[in-house]
Order: structure tokens, then C-alpha cells, then sequence
């Protein structure tokens, strides 16, 4: 049952605020559409009908809890009058961790339930995140004019760089051993001036770097297919969203099918993770990471792994935004998956760093940030766009390990 308060004892601003959190809480445990307007009612102790008053909908909570970070303009007046580069990008990192460190929670919630938002509320929140990124892309762009970056592609190079710093929220702790003025630091130095100890550092080639099979194999037996509806509409519409007779639909198949098949949602669901992983774990070691000078191991992985985004970035979209709702014991093995693959990425930076051709950069930061380039990277990648994956890779490894910075160290 509600508990209710008496009207009026509590201001209407600290009303909608209380509210927004609660929100924000149980999309953020239960889903987007694992949460009704009555579970936030009763979250906030207030009645259905005093909810409705302060929001009509939950697609405008979630609108809301957007707000709460991205209401801070980024921006500033006159995006295209650049003055000093340099400053300016550092400036830009460090507002931006400063708005992760400050709404971890509510830039999760936005980011893993998106996909719920509607009309005029999506238009208007993909309009800001596209000045945003074009203010990025100016910066970099002002600055290889100016001689003061690398003629890098402008706009992958920002992505990856946006997509480095939000992806903050997913590991950064107020009690961790850097702060986030000091996160914000360490980015501006590597994003700058690169991991690499030797700039000019020539690396061997990968044309031997392993083949790519897609974890999205062609559909073809009804087990296959009902695995694809899976990807597809966990991706497209989101877990709770995707009903069983939804899955028989897309695989063309029975309820029954599904169910025998794949058994549960949350079967399936695990079943795609797993197999994503594992399919990632191959193929990053049919890559021999500890053959050869680690940084030359490094690019190799790094192209591969960008190719295998490419070919699985809905399934990579599916454990971005759905892993937090597997079952204790199904996380458990998923997450055990998850760090193998990280391992493979940190093993090989800590053997740069002790051969002496990557700086002495926390291994667990530089994967960290690698990892959120690639995460980042399947929300926006198209395969029907100019940029292959390869491109997109040679874009972030000079960016990686060069930085931006034409200054000589």
C-alpha cells in the first residue's frame, strides 16, 4: 500500500527532485520497462495521481533524468570561437568527467534505456547530443588548422574520445584511488600525448590478424534464427521489452520453438553473452598476443577486436545494456567470460609498460579507457557508412598511442 504525505509539506522542487531519484533508482535495478509509474509512486510515497501531476509519463522521467546532467550546457555561447586549443579540450574533459563523477546513476539509466525514448524528447535530445559532438569535432578540427593537432579524422576521434569519458560512469568510484579532477588529468595527458613512450614508434604489420566470424551467424536452423531474434530485438527494443511470442515472430517460429530452443528469456539471454564473449576471447588470442613486442600485439588486438565490433555491434549493444539483468549465477559465469577477455587487453599493456614502449600509464586505466572507445563504438557505428572498421581502428590506435598534441614531449 502507498504512504502518503500530507500536500503541500514538501516543496515542489524538492517533490520533483525526490521523485527523478527514485526513478532513476528503479529504472536502473528493474529496466525501463520493468517499471511501472505505480512502482515509482510508491518508491516516492505519494499517490498515482500526485505523480502525474509533476510528469505524465515515463517517458518523461526518463527525459527528466537526462536532464539532470545534460541540463549543465557543455557548450559554451559560440562553439566555432576557438582561441586556445589546447585549453579549450582540457577545459571540455574535465566538465565532462566533472558531470559523470557527479550523475553516475542517472547517465547509466540514460544511456542503458535510451532506446525508450519517443518523439519530441528524443528529437531534442539527439539535436544536443549533436551539437555536442560537433563542438568536439570543431576543437580537433581548429587545432589541426592551427598546426597544434594531428591531422587525425576529426569526428571518429571525437567520438572516441566522448565515448572514453562516458564510459567513465561505468567503473569510476568517489573512494577509488584517483579523484576525478585527477581522472580528468590522466585523460587530457594520454588523449594529448599518447601512450607510446617513442611517437614515432614503427609497429609491424597485421596482415596476418585472424579472419572474422561473426557471432550473428546467418540465420539458418530455427535454434540459429531464434538466437538472432534475440540480438536483434534485445538490441532494437530492449530485454523487457521483447516478449517470447515477439522472439517467434522475428525467427519465424512457434512459441514452442522458442521455448525449446532457447527455454526462457533469461536463457537466452545468457546465451548470447556467452557466446559473444567466447566468440571475442578466439579470436583476440588467434591473434598470439604474447608473440612478439607487446605494442605491436597491442595493434594487432585492437584492429581485430574493432573488426569484431563491427560484425556483432547489436550483440555488443545487447551486453552493454542488458548484462545487469541476468540472474546472480548466470552473471557470475558471464562476468568471469568478461574478464578473460579484459585480461588479454591488460596482460599486453602491462608488457608494453615493462618492455619499455608504453608509458607508465595504470594498466587498469588504459584498458579501461580502450574498452570504453570499443563500447561506446557499437552504439554509433553503421556498416552502410564510409569508415570501415580498419579505418576506424588506425583512427584510434594513433589517437591511443601518438594523442593529438604536435608538441614534442
Amino acid at each position: 500500500m502507498v504512504t502518503t504525505r500530507t500536500a503541500g509539506r514538501i516543496p515542489a522542487e524538492q517533490r520533483h527532485h525526490e521523485i527523478l531519484t527514485r526513478a532513476t533508482e528503479l529504472f536502473s535495478t528493474k529496466g525501463f520497462d520493468g517499471t511501472s509509474m505505480d512502482d515509482v509512486a510508491e518508491a516516492a510515497s505519494i499517490t498515482k495521481r500526485t505523480l502525474y501531476r509533476y510528469f505524465t509519463s515515463k517517458d518523461k522521467l526518463l527525459y527528466e533524468i537526462h536532464e539532470t546532467f545534460s541540463g549543465q550546457s557543455l557548450v559554451p555561447g559560440n562553439p566555432d570561437d576557438h582561441e586556445n586549443t589546447v585549453a579549450e579540450f582540457t577545459a571540455l574533459v574535465k566538465r565532462h568527467i566533472d558531470v559523470v563523477s557527479g550523475r553516475q546513476k542517472e547517465i547509466g539509466v540514460f544511456f542503458e534505456e535510451r532506446k525508450h525514448l519517443t518523439g519530441h524528447n528524443r528529437r531534442l535530445i539527439e539535436r544536443r547530443r549533436d551539437d555536442y559532438e560537433r563542438y568536439m569535432v570543431s576543437i580537433i578540427e581548429f587545432g589541426i588548422a592551427e598546426g597544434e593537432f594531428v591531422n587525425l579524422n576529426a569526428r571518429p576521434t571525437a567520438q572516441a574520445i566522448l565515448g572514453a569519458l562516458t564510459e567513465t560512469y561505468r567503473w569510476y568510484s568517489p573512494a577509488g584511488p584517483l579523484t576525478a579532477p585527477e581522472i580528468a588529468d590522466v585523460f587530457v595527458d594520454l588523449f594529448l600525448h599518447g601512450a607510446a613512450v617513442n611517437r614515432h614508434y614503427k609497429f609491424e604489420g597485421n596482415d596476418n590478424v585472424p579472419a572474422i566470424l561473426s557471432a550473428e551467424r546467418s540465420a539458418g536452423s530455427a535454434a540459429e534464427r531464434v538466437r538472432e531474434a534475440g540480438i536483434r530485438e534485445f538490441a532494437r527494443v530492449g530485454y523487457h521489452s521483447t516478449s517470447i511470442r515477439d522472439l517467434a515472430d522475428v525467427a519465424d517460429v512457434t512459441k514452442g520453438a522458442v521455448m525449446y530452443h532457447a527455454g526462457y528469456k533469461d536463457r537466452l539471454l545468457e546465451e548470447i553473452l556467452r557466446s559473444t564473449f567466447e566468440a571475442g576471447i578466439d579470436l583476440l588470442l588467434a591473434c598470439n598476443p604474447k608473440s612478439g613486442r607487446a605494442i605491436d600485439s597491442l595493434h594487432r588486438l585492437l584492429v581485430v577486436h574493432m573488426r569484431f565490433v563491427g560484425a556483432n555491434h547489436e550483440a555488443i549493444t545487447v551486453i552493454n545494456d542488458s548484462l545487469r539483468y541476468l540472474q546472480p549465477a548466470a552473471y557470475a559465469r558471464v562476468i568471469k567470460l568478461r574478464d578473460q577477455w579484459l585480461s588479454i587487453f591488460r596482460d599486453t599493456i602491462a608488457r608494453g609498460v615493462d618492455e619499455g614502449d608504453l608509458r607508465d600509464f595504470d594498466t587498469g586505466f588504459l584498458t579501461r579507457t580502450l574498452v570504453g572507445i570499443f563500447t561506446s563504438t557499437a552504439r554509433w557505428y553503421d556498416s552502410r557508412g564510409q569508415l570501415r572498421p580498419d579505418d576506424i581502428a588506425e583512427v584510434y590506435w594513433l589517437l591511443l598511442m601518438f594523442g593529438l598534441s604536435t608538441e614534442v614531449r
